[in-house]
């Protein structure tokens, strides 16, 4: 097996790209990531990081062979979700 972690410019992209391994793959569907940014709001539960929006459309894909997702392929540090 093979993992890809992907990004794409929007889901219609990552939809159109995948459509084709549905039948043949593990496709992990994340979407949109959000993380942290360095402004806190304070609310009667405490204090909460505001959340920003990363750039793109993320999917995780599990499959066999030599499939062609160099396009949009990349090298993540700290997934935010794998395989396990």
């Amino acid at each position: 097996m093979i993992d890809y972690r992907l990004k794409f410019t929007d889901e219609a992209t990552a939809i159109q790209v995948l459509e084709p391994f549905v039948a043949t793959h593990s496709i992990d569907v994340i979407g949109i990531i959000y993380k942290p940014t360095s402004e806190v709001i304070g609310t009667p539960q405490g204090p909460i990081p505001v959340m920003a929006a990363r750039p793109g459309w993320h999917v995780n894909v599990r499959g066999v062979g030599e499939d062609d997702f160099c396009e949009y392929e990349i090298t993540v540090q700290n997934p935010v979700r794998s395989w396990a």
